[in-house]
């Protein structure tokens, strides 16, 4: 096949879908407005030496274009709002859109025209794909009653990531946090629940991974908090560092006010890093609270840090859920497993059977 992706070439989970079907020898394009290489994919770009809205308004007019050229088998756009609109401009079809969390949960909420953006790309695109039950609701609602194939495609962890994850000594105090440095995450809550932690467990240690735009107030509010001495800023990493840091981490803590099935949740399952998570219909999906993780309310730092006392005092509950974790990760969340599904909808759209040896 020829597949075309509409998204962000540098984003690390786009690269993940592109780099899967690169391996399965599938001829694989993307066009984005960042020309970051990808290895074994054609990039191209959309509006070079241009930002903002008006790299948009370019795009606009170019796309149709760029698709007829590379004249893919299938066209795939990741985030809904965005890349979804230019994919439904291109008038492409098979078009497939991926809808990435705020896309959907946030955006149509926010704004009148948004959600008149995204309820007209998910009607018209031949299929669509999220990552969890709940976004999958939220997409229904959005259509309307339009009868559309919606798959419910977990992004989840690579099986030779998972296979070869050494089952370490974990750091009994060490807390981690992998979100990005904007609002949405809640970061600062983090923080301000770090006080009362320490007052009672003086051992503990927060690892804040991740950068963005809150990063130089993150740091001020460390700094004012008076908190320096049990925070370590460590930016953002590459994935083999968070698969360290996961390793040797007792628990992971991820609070943000929306979100969608994140993958460093899973990976934290994976690796047996306990998860303090935000009362959120995703991460319900994957966490019940007290049995393999503990959930908060978003912003409430008492509670946030009543729950991270908690697991960093029970040795019990912590490994009891390294192992339902472990087992959930198993059985749900294989990286590979879940894309034959996205796979095996593609050869659909197309009338191919690959189990019948098409490439």
């Amino acid at each position: 096949m020829r597949l075309c992706f509409l998204g962000d070439a540098g984003s690390i989970h786009l690269q993940r879908w592109l780099a899967y079907f690169v391996s399965l020898g599938h001829e694989v394009h993307v066009i984005s407005f960042r020309g970051c290489p990808v290895e074994g994919v054609q990039v191209h770009l959309l509006a070079s030496g241009r930002e903002g809205r008006l790299a948009y308004m370019k795009a606009l007019t170019r796309v149709k274009g760029m698709v007829r050229r590379i004249h893919p088998d299938i066209l795939h756009a990741h985030y809904a709002t965005s890349f979804g609109l230019l994919g439904v401009i291109s008038k492409f079809h098979p078009l497939i859109v991926s809808a990435w969390g705020s896309d959907v949960l946030v955006a149509p909420v926010r704004s009148y025209w948004l959600r008149k953006v995204v309820e007209c790309v998910l009607a018209r695109a031949d299929a669509l794909i999220s990552d969890s039950l709940y976004m999958s609701g939220r997409m229904e609602e959005l259509l309307h009653g339009v009868p559309k194939r919606l798959l419910t495609v977990t992004m989840g962890v690579s099986r030779a990531w998972f296979d070869g994850i050494a089952p370490g000594d974990k750091k009994p105090t060490q807390i981690l946090s992998l979100r990005g440095h904007q609002p949405i995450y809640n970061i600062d809550v983090i923080l301000r629940a770090i006080p009362e932690t320490v007052r009672a467990v003086p051992e503990a240690r927060l690892v804040l991974a991740g950068e963005g735009e809150e990063t130089p107030k993150l740091k001020a509010l460390a700094a004012s908090l008076g908190i320096e001495p049990f925070v370590r800023f460590v930016g953002q990493l590459p994935h083999s560092e968070v698969e360290a840091y996961l390793n040797e981490s007792a628990i992971m803590v991820s609070v943000p006010s929306s979100d969608a099935t994140a993958v460093s949740l899973l990976e934290a399952m994976a690796c047996g890093s306990f998860p303090v998570l935000s009362d959120l219909p995703a991460n319900r999906e994957w966490v019940s609270d007290g049995f393999n993780g503990l959930i908060v309310p978003a912003k409430d730092a008492a509670a946030l840090a009543g729950a991270m006392i908690r697991s960093l005092r029970d040795a019990g509950l912590r490994g009891r859920a390294l192992e339902r974790n472990r087992k959930k990760i198993l059985e749900r969340a294989i990286w590979e497993d879940n894309m034959a599904e996205v796979r095996t909808l593609y050869g659909d759209l197309l009338g191919i059977n690959f189990n019948k040896g098409w490439v």
